[in-house]
């Protein structure tokens, strides 16, 4: 028996078109015949839009847009994949953004001169509930962040910061979900202030590094409370943790059930793991869950035997928590002995 696509049902067909990016789609089955053009005018069809280099060339006359404004009105996705610094995007957003009415989740990479561009157009977007935007982060941009009442999902992929930031503002942000991605050292100041307006916040993910100079400082003073807040995960490079890194952890989080620290420093510091004993245990014990992962090389003088000595003692203290939590945490550590400096890898898990 013969079969032909106009016998699937419509609904099986939206369903398919939902997962296609829009130049895809089109080219495929536009005009192809009535039938399909009667599904990609429905009103019941949203679209992934991807903007591409070539896009480019459609988008010089805005008289005749490449994109109808019936598809931009079902716009739901729309992220632009160029890295371009001559990135067309804030010139797209600036004749369309009024006719993305339906859009829910955006991600882009921007260049300083665009943010004010970005930041009008975060003001007219009234159903975003994604974001995702690479870009050396300014004032402006983090507080039009924080004033997207609809906003639930939040990405930074940030780059070096070279102005001031003040985190003292009147507006609170509905983000629930961030993740900040710190392509050079952590700034401190931008976590103070995105942590400052999010009551509602329940996810944290931070990912950067430090210099080696650098102080590891975080949730050191109880500048903001997160009381929704569950799962935090710490991905860290190099700098020197204080002893007070996680004081006000329960003060500023005071529901957290879900803890992922992972932290490599090329050169640890021989009291890191005594502030892991002595300061932070106690702290990390009362959450549900951990995740932690601690690698790095720890310098060793084979005249003084001291470093050894006190190492020896914080791995027999660390290991007997094994046995003190009867069997609900299980740490594990292995080093390796090298010319000037051992190896250390300490993971420790409580589900």
């Amino acid at each position: 028996m013969i079969t032909h696509a106009e016998q699937l049902p419509i609904e099986i067909w939206l369903l398919v078109f939902r997962h296609l990016e829009a130049h895809d789609l089109f080219y495929a089955f536009q005009n192809l015949n009535h039938f399909f053009n009667q599904i990609l005018s429905s009103n019941y069809i949203s679209f992934y839009l991807q903007l591409r280099e070539n896009d480019n060339n459609h988008l010089q006359y805005p008289i005749n847009p490449y994109w109808s404004d019936s598809i931009l009105n079902r716009i739901r996705f729309l992220q632009a994949t160029s890295q371009s610094e001559h990135d067309f995007f804030p010139q797209f957003l600036r004749w369309h953004v009024k006719k993305l009415i339906q859009l829910h989740s955006l991600s882009i990479m921007i260049y300083p001169r665009d943010i004010p561009y970005i930041c009008i157009a975060l003001r007219k977007f009234h159903c975003l509930e994604y974001l995702s935007i690479k870009c050396i982060p300014n004032q402006m941009l983090l507080e039009a962040i924080l004033a997207v009442p609809t906003l639930r999902i939040c990405h930074l992929l940030l780059r070096k910061v070279v102005v001031d930031i003040n985190y003292r503002l009147g507006t609170n942000s509905n983000i629930k979900k961030l993740f900040i991605v710190f392509f050079h050292n952590v700034n401190h100041s931008i976590i103070n202030l995105l942590l400052s307006h999010m009551p509602k916040l329940n996810q944290l993910e931070i990912c950067g590094s430090y210099s080696k100079s650098d102080r590891v400082s975080l949730f050191a003073e109880p500048l903001f409370i997160l009381p929704e807040l569950e799962i935090i995960k710490l991905n860290l490079e190099n700098g020197s943790c204080t002893s007070d890194c996680f004081k006000y952890l329960h003060k500023i989080m005071p529901f957290l059930k879900n803890f992922y620290f992972n932290y490599y420093n090329h050169f640890l510091h021989e009291t890191f793991i005594d502030y892991f004993n002595t300061y932070w245990w106690s702290i990390i014990e009362q959450i549900e869950k951990i995740n932690i992962n601690i690698n790095g090389h720890i310098p060793i003088n084979t005249i003084n035997n001291d470093i050894e000595t006190t190492l020896e003692k914080n791995r027999t203290c660390l290991l007997a928590k094994n046995n003190q939590s009867d069997g609900h945490v299980n740490i594990t550590w292995t080093e390796q002995t090298l010319t000037k400096f051992k190896v250390i890898e300490i993971t420790i898990r409580k589900s």
